[in-house]
């Protein structure tokens, strides 16, 4: 078990958008990565993809709008989003409220699982 002690997590802030990681990939020997973002009214994420990494978001707090291979997706609190590796998308918290996320980004997959670039994000909301 390794315990990260919370005056060394890291919080980097950029466009509205706090990043604070949570579990690092180093903390966790390469296996997995978690990060919670904490994005204000209107921020948004430029158009991006995660080369070699699956990543799972949960919506914790918020109304936003995800945008991926020519598609809208809205995703409010509860809602979990997976988005396969080398998916482009770009998300924009739609909300009246700071929004929260807690992504889950996993290493890189067997090449010859995916490699379909134009793959679509999955929305799951209770």
């Amino acid at each position: 078990m390794k315990f990260t002690h919370p005056e060394k997590i890291k919080n980097i802030e950029t466009r509205g958008i706090r990043v604070t990681v949570i579990l690092s990939t180093e903390r966790s020997d390469g296996k997995l990565t978690i990060l919670e973002n904490e994005v204000g009214i209107g921020a948004a994420s430029p158009m991006h993809s995660c080369k070699g990494e699956d990543k799972v978001i949960l919506v914790n707090e918020g109304k936003f709008l995800f945008n991926a291979n020519g598609e809208q997706y809205l995703a409010e609190k509860g809602c979990n989003i997976h988005i396969p590796n080398n998916t482009m998308y770009s998300f924009e918290n739609i909300g009246t409220v700071t929004g929260k996320l807690l992504i889950t980004l996993t290493p890189k997959v067997n090449e010859t699982f995916s490699k379909d670039v134009n793959q679509s994000i999955v929305v799951r909301c209770p």
